[in-house]
Order: C-alpha cells, then sequence, then structure tokens
C-alpha cells in the first residue's frame, strides 16, 4: 500500500511512523522538503510535482485544511476523508452553517462581510468573538471583541476585501473538550475517550483524559461521521458552557492535536487507525490503556528544554519534530501516562514548571 498526505507536518511525521509498523510506503505533498514528515518518508513532491505524486498513490489523506483547490481537483478521487469534507472544514462559515442547518448544537452566531461587522457585533452582548472565514488556527484569525468596536477596523485591513466573518456570542464555559472518532468504509465507529483541553490565545497548552461522562457529545460524534461519510478521522471540540449545554467550537475531519496522547495511552493510536481506516485494514482498539495527558512545547528551541528533568519523571514521552524555532510555533510534545489521574495531573503540573512556569492542570 502506497499512502499519501497533504502536508509535511507534525501530524504527518506521526502518522508516517505509525504507519511504517504495517510495511506500508509514504509520500508527502509540501511546499517544502525540509518538513518534518518528509525527513521519514520514501519521498517528497512540492506542489508542482502533484501529478507523480498522484501516480504513486494508492490512497491520499492530508493533516491539515489549508490545501489549494487546485490541488484539490488533482487528488480527489484518491482522498479519504473526502475532498467534499476538507472542502466545508477550509471555511469556517460553511462549516458552522452546516451544523446550524443539520440540528447540531453551536454557538448562536450571525455571518457577516467586514463591511457589515459593526451591525453584526451589536446584535450579541459584549464580549463577542469575531471568526475570519478561512485560514483560521492557534488562534490566527480569530479576535475577541470587549466594546472596542475600533477594532473592527484593524480586522478589516488585516484580511481581504469580501471576506466572510463568522460572528458569535462569547460562550462562557467550565472547560473545552474534545473527542475524536475513527470510522472506516463498512461504517463501523470507535471513538477515543474524551479530553478536557486548556488553550492559551487560542493554542492548546495541555489535556488530559478524564472521568466525566459525555454520551451526549459521543452520539454528536457519531452522527457527524455517518452523516459526512467519513473514512479516517473526525475531530469535535466542544464547549461545556457554565448554563449546561454542551456546544460544537469546531470539528477536524484529520489527525489532531488533542489526540496525540493516543500514541502511548491508548492501544491504537488516533495516527495508526487513521492509516488503518483509509487502507481497509481492521480498526484498532481505542481503549485507554491508562489515565493520560498531553503537553505541547511551544516556541522554545531544544536547548531550550531540560530534557533530563523532562524524563526523569516516569510515565513522560518526548516527541520533538525537529522544526525551526518561531514565536508560538508547537516544536514537539510531551506524553505521560499515570496510575490515575490525580497522577497525571501531578505530572502535567511538574512539566508546565519546567516548560513554562507553574500553569495550575
Amino acid at each position: 500500500m502506497r499512502i499519501g498526505i497533504l502536508g509535511g507536518g507534525q501530524l504527518g511525521w506521526m502518522t508516517v511512523l505509525e504507519g511504517k509498523k504495517f510495511g506500508f510506503e509514504f509520500f508527502i505533498l509540501d511546499k517544502t522538503k525540509t518538513s518534518p514528515a518528509c525527513r521519514v518518508a520514501d519521498g517528497c513532491f512540492d506542489y508542482e510535482e502533484v501529478d507523480e505524486f498522484v501516480r504513486l498513490c494508492d490512497v491520499v489523506t492530508y493533516e491539515f485544511e489549508h490545501i489549494s483547490d487546485e490541488i484539490l481537483e488533482n487528488v480527489s478521487h484518491l482522498t479519504l476523508p473526502s475532498v467534499g469534507v476538507l472542502k466545508l472544514k477550509k471555511s469556517k462559515v460553511e462549516e458552522k452553517l452546516f451544523l446550524k442547518r443539520r440540528g447540531y448544537p453551536v454557538p448562536n452566531f450571525v455571518v457577516a462581510f467586514g463591511e457589515d461587522l459593526e451591525s453584526a457585533v451589536a446584535m450579541f452582548n459584549f464580549p463577542v468573538v469575531v471568526k475570519s472565514e478561512s485560514l483560521g488556527y492557534d488562534g490566527k484569525g480569530q479576535y475577541l471583541i470587549k466594546e472596542d468596536l475600533g477594532k473592527l477596523k484593524t480586522i478589516k485591513m488585516n484580511h481581504r476585501e469580501r471576506e466572510r466573518f463568522l460572528v458569535e456570542e462569547f460562550v462562557d464555559f467550565d472547560f473545552e473538550f474534545s473527542i475524536i472518532g475513527v470510522r472506516n468504509s463498512k461504517g463501523e465507529i470507535k471513538l477515543y475517550p474524551p479530553t478536557i483541553n486548556y488553550h492559551e490565545e487560542g493554542i492548546l497548552i495541555y489535556n488530559k483524559t478524564t472521568n466525566l461522562n459525555f454520551s451526549l457529545a459521543e452520539e454528536i460524534v457519531k452522527s457527524l461521521m455517518e452523516e459526512l461519510n467519513i473514512v479516517g478521522l473526525l475531530c469535535v471540540e466542544f464547549f461545556h458552557a457554565k448554563d449546561g449545554r454542551i456546544l460544537i467550537n469546531e470539528m477536524a475531519p484529520r489527525t489532531h492535536n488533542t489526540g496525540h496522547w493516543t500514541l502511548d495511552g491508548c492501544y491504537t493510536s488516533q495516527f495508526e487507525n487513521l492509516v488503518r481506516a483509509i487502507s481497509g485494514l481492521p480498526l484498532g482498539s481505542t481503549k485507554l490503556k491508562s489515565p493520560s495527558g498531553m503537553i505541547n512545547i511551544i516556541g522554545k528551541s531544544y536547548e531550550e528544554i531540560d530534557i533530563r528533568r523532562i524524563l526523569s519523571m516516569e510515565g513522560t514521552k518526548l516527541y520533538w519534530y525537529g522544526k525551526e524555532k518561531r514565536y508560538r510555533r508547537k516544536m514537539g510534545h510531551i506524553n505521560v501516562v499515570g496510575d490515575n489521574q490525580e497522577d497525571v495531573d501531578k505530572k502535567l503540573d511538574y512539566l508546565n514548571d519546567v516548560l513554562f512556569g507553574a500553569i495550575k492542570c
């Protein structure tokens, strides 16, 4: 089996490493041939070599959404999950409209062009969240408006003319959580245990498994996977609002940062199960082996982390992506496992202190 991946980042890197266990070949299509996944793949192609990439692949998947329509047209006949699902995800506006039309629980929102932002924001109580339609990730393209309407002028200046925006109510939530599901071509679905996620300025800092019951959210994930005819993975991020509502924040039809812990906490990682699903192999067990957590290493070089302190604690594993250091860039992550959830919390507290200086978990 020869598998192609659109994108060469850390998600592709871990997919290749996990998929190599089956003896499969992997080919990467990316704008740069020095990306993490290219270093471990059997071949790497830039966008001008898409025809050769397609010729070599039996099936294609993707590790991020920001792929040009021209590239997608070339690979659509091989791609799982489908290009249709990917195009839906590429637009925050279309994603939310789809969820609302289908009756899934989402925050109250309206869609507005840049010139209409002031009137759209006025429809909600402050604070209000404004999100650009495309290219928004890790907090990019997302703005919290706290009565400062002058900020809307800056938003309009920083985005293309006639771009659409989501204007959403601010959800006062107790916590955010996510659930990842895997589905094969026969319609078999397995869900990973939910995780509680902690973000700062739109970037995931850490997450951990939980003993809380999220049966309603699990049914939502199953329903979405069936409705979208997912063959592969789907991650759905939720708000647990203070008023008791469970609301969908967003979804991603690919491997996801909130599932990195599955490499060590589950019998089958999200990366391996993606490969199983798109290649027609039986799905692996998503059961929890032990309480687990993950912490991202953000904006630090290898020399700036204390690897000895990190690895001296039992139950830690370091994953270093080998990327060039940039501000707010995800450079690697650390997985932890423990005897119980309290043990995991203590280990995450320790790692937060080592990396960032005490962010209480």
